[in-house]
């Protein structure tokens, strides 16, 4: 039984592998020919019932096989994904995303039984190797957000500037995205090729604020909406916004001042049981070995590691202050 199941987890992985390998070729050879022939294959194959893609040229394809496009696309985990891999800015599938995280998940099962610690031993491996792309996604969405931030205030004086000097709105857009660095510079670009392919300013800066989880962007988009409907000074507003965003950074540079302390007391924390135990291994390897050599030590070597990921977590949730 057990040899069927490690042929069967082993068939599983190389087929997850292989395909990992075509979609990841297959996406490297991304160009704008290949981007809209796709798009009219997906319309061809298109049920005449099928009512889940209604604005299909308005949305980005989820995979490349027209069946598990649909199939995602009735998914809502699927379509946040899409989100986030947006806002984390990578040029990745969803579908092979999951195809990612399965593999991942087959092999940490895989290692589990290799090392014949048991299918529990397995799916905490497995667990953990999947959070790795999430983790990743989240550091780089993080980044993202962070360096946004910090570019917007000039991004709002120079759409002040070129309103006062008499551009219009859109014009000033253009304006930023060929100015300013990414990832603002992208963002508004995007913003702006939506208007000239025929979306509403409204809709077209409610997509910016779903790109960007930014509360200054949400700011500002409020501010232009509520513009258009009353009118007054729009470049008086920005400006005003601008100068709170860069107040509000020098009173988050104190707060990191003050909370330096806190930040260093999770890293200590979090290395010190590493290197007890590299201490530990070195004076007396035996002591130490019983916990890789049972079961019981691995699942204790686990639920440290585990626990010691949430206790770095609840220290920066502690000490991670919003301004």
């Amino acid at each position: 039984m057990e040899i069927l199941l490690i042929t069967l987890v082993i068939f599983l992985l190389v087929a997850l592998v292989v395909m990992g390998v075509y979609y990841g070729m297959a996406a490297s050879k991304e160009t704008t020919r290949s981007e809209v022939r796709r798009r009219l294959e997906a319309i061809v194959l298109r049920r005449p019932d099928d009512e889940v893609m209604p604005n299909l040229l308005k949305q980005d394809i989820l995979s490349e096989i027209p069946y598990f496009n649909r199939v995602l696309y009735k998914v809502a985990l699927a379509r946040r994904a899409e989100t986030f891999l947006d806002q984390a800015d990578v040029k990745l599938r969803v579908g092979v995303f999951f195809l990612i995280l399965a593999v991942l998940f087959v092999l940490g099962l895989l290692l589990g039984i290799l090392f014949h610690r048991g299918i529990l031993f397995g799916l905490v491996l497995s667990i953990l190797f999947s959070s790795i792309p999430f983790i990743y996604l989240l550091n780089k969405r993080a980044k993202r957000f962070s360096k946004f931030t910090q570019q917007f205030p000039d991004a709002l004086d120079m759409i002040a500037r070129s309103l006062r000097a008499g551009h219009s709105f859109t014009s000033a857009m253009q304006v930023v995205y060929q100015e300013m660095p990414d990832p603002v510079s992208k963002v508004f670009r995007i913003a702006y090729d939506e208007q000239n392919l025929g979306l509403s300013l409204p809709e077209s800066l409610d997509n910016m604020t779903k790109r960007i989880n930014s509360l200054d962007l949400s700011f500002f988009v409020t501010a232009v909406n509520i513009q258009r409907e009353t009118g007054g000074n729009l470049a008086e507003i920005f400006e005003k916004i601008g100068i709170t965003i860069r107040e509000r950074f020098k009173i988050l540079g104190q707060v990191k001042i003050y909370t330096a302390q806190g930040k260093l007391s999770g890293y200590v924390l979090t290395a010190i049981p590493v290197f007890l135990a590299f201490a530990i291994w070195v004076i007396s390897p035996s002591y130490i070995m019983v916990l890789f050599k049972t079961d019981i030590g691995m699942y204790m070597i686990a639920a440290a590691l585990a626990l010691q990921v949430i206790g770095f977590f609840v220290i920066r949730k502690i000490i991670n202050i919003r301004i």
